[in-house]
């Protein structure tokens, strides 16, 4: 098979080879080995419903902790899947290391002013990447063999809906660890043709594109929101029908048009000329929790004081960010 330069080339051919992988001087390939057929063998007693779960929005969160499914998802994320991070492109950023929201908000600022923001979110992401699509990225992209990428696309794949409906269709497991990473490789092509469409519909305008799992910012200088409004439809077809095998459906109600100028804001972070600042509405959950502070007393006000560190350190993290942009 051909080498995909785009794609991580990880050619596992078998159980065994799979247990070489993620063996290591204090995991022997032995132990590894018995890993894996203990997974196998009691698979759908190691994951539950997660009661984080929205069954009204069909978004079933999985659980595996505590179980050898979910040390075996961790070494299968951190041996096979996180090691080739450096092959995904820079414009995207959820589930990769060192790749953080506010990496993903800071990237739409660009170089030249007057901007405007086109933001999306694709409905049940991790719904809609299949158990077949997940075999598919490891056997035709990756070059493991069938068997291996039945075993791998097994272990990383659970029935859709409640569990015990009895549904035949696969996807990959919400709350899996290796999950984000899956679902970025599963539509890498469709990622980068929407880059492209950006590019060419907005060249000359310092087009700029940041996908943060399933939320996607676009932005372009000296571009009327009328304009973008024009034009969200191409870059909603590619995410629908570029891929039949793969289609990724759009949120319209959450589709918004906004000029910087106007106050742009994409992953809870506000768009300004040079930087990112904090929301409107961390904002004001921060000004709330300082009032809350003034009048609370004892344990209480301990338990306060500490979450408005967090919103310190938050803080910090996005100054960074502005600061090594």
């Amino acid at each position: 098979m051909q080498k995909n330069k785009r794609y991580p080339q990880i050619n596992i051919r078998s159980k065994n080879e799979l247990s070489k992988r993620i063996s290591s001087k204090n995991f022997p390939q032995e132990k590894a080995l018995e890993l894996i057929n203990d997974v196998i063998e009691n698979f759908d007693k190691y994951w539950h419903d997660s009661k984080k779960s929205e069954p009204d929005k069909e978004k079933f969160v999985r659980s595996s902790a505590g179980t050898p499914l979910h040390i075996l998802s961790k070494l299968i994320k951190t041996k096979i899947l996180e090691v080739h991070d450096h092959l995904v492109p820079e414009f995207i950023f959820g589930g990769i290391s060192e790749r953080s929201h506010i990496d993903a908000a800071y990237e739409l600022i660009g170089k030249k002013n007057k901007r405007t923001l086109l933001k999306m979110d694709i409905t049940r992401f991790f719904e809609q990447v299949t158990g077949t699509r997940v075999f598919h990225f490891f056997n035709k992209k990756c070059g493991c063999s069938v068997r291996a990428s039945r075993l791998l696309a097994s272990l990383c794949c659970v029935p859709t809906g409640k569990k015990g409906n009895g549904s035949s269709t696969e996807t990959i497991a919400r709350g899996f660890s290796t999950s984000s990473r899956l679902a970025v490789w599963a539509n890498l092509d469709t990622f980068l043709k929407l880059k492209w469409e950006v590019q060419k519909q907005f060249k000359g305008h310092d087009p700029k594109i940041a996908i943060f799992v399933d939320d996607i910012g676009i932005t372009a200088s000296e571009i009327d929101t009328k304009t973008m409004e024009s034009l969200k439809e191409n870059f909603e077809y590619i995410l629908t029908q570029y891929d039949h095998n793969q289609p990724l459906p759009i949120n319209l109600k959450k589709t918004k048009v906004r000029s910087f100028e106007a106050g742009a804001e994409h992953l809870g972070l506000r768009l300004g000329r040079n930087n990112v600042t904090i929301g409107s509405k961390t904002k004001s959950k921060r000004a709330k929790l300082r009032e809350s502070i003034k009048v609370a007393t004892g344990f209480k006000k301990k338990q306060l004081k500490m979450r408005s560190v967090a919103y310190n350190r938050y803080e910090n993290q996005i100054k960074n960010v502005n600061k090594n942009g």
